[in-house]
């Protein structure tokens, strides 16, 4: 048999606590030692608040939904808007206006070289190609595929260290 105790409480408070337990089918040990546990497990105090009330909560939610509303504005108004007006254009083919034409005209017309400088800059493109192409056909001929017993298979280049520095500067003086 368990030793048992007795608590000295207002009979209003022990009246109450009779009700509860008997509301939830459990003897009043049970119910008292239910009640601190939880107490105990979320870590909280009968002594200070539990929730703030309805009122902060209600002007929190109020807030947030106003700071909301302020963003899908903000988006509307920078992103959305100026695009359809976009499309609206390209949609109705308006025409460019002509005076905004001309003025790009002007600027191709000063900035055209002559023919001979366009098919030296050609050539030296076509060289600068041919070379490229070549340093890549060596690299791809070096490349070996290896297989790994724990994993995916790779690509293993298979040059000097040396020559593959070499490769990467001249690839930037190239470029």
């Amino acid at each position: 048999m368990t030793a048992k105790s007795r608590l000295q409480l207002r009979a209003k408070t022990a009246k109450r606590f009779r009700e509860f337990s008997k509301k939830n089918d459990s003897n009043l040990s049970e119910t008292l030692d239910l009640m601190l546990d939880f107490f105990e497990k979320n870590n909280l105090s009968p002594f200070e608040t539990l929730v703030p009330s309805k009122v902060s909560l209600e002007q929190l939610v109020k807030k947030r939904i106003d700071a909301v509303i302020a963003i899908l504005k903000n988006i509307e108004k920078t992103q959305t808007k100026p695009g359809l007006l976009m499309l609206n254009l390209l949609l109705e083919e308006r025409s460019i206006s002509k005076p905004a034409m001309v003025e790009n005209n002007k600027v191709l017309s000063s900035d055209v070289k002559s023919r001979e400088q366009l098919v030296l800059e050609i050539s030296r493109l076509e060289d600068v190609l041919n070379s490229t192409t070549k340093d890549l056909e060596y690299l791809l001929e070096h490349v070996e595929e290896k297989s790994n017993a724990f994993g995916g298979d790779y690509l293993k280049l298979n040059i000097p260290r040396t020559e593959f520095e070499q490769f990467k500067i001249a690839l930037k003086r190239k470029t």
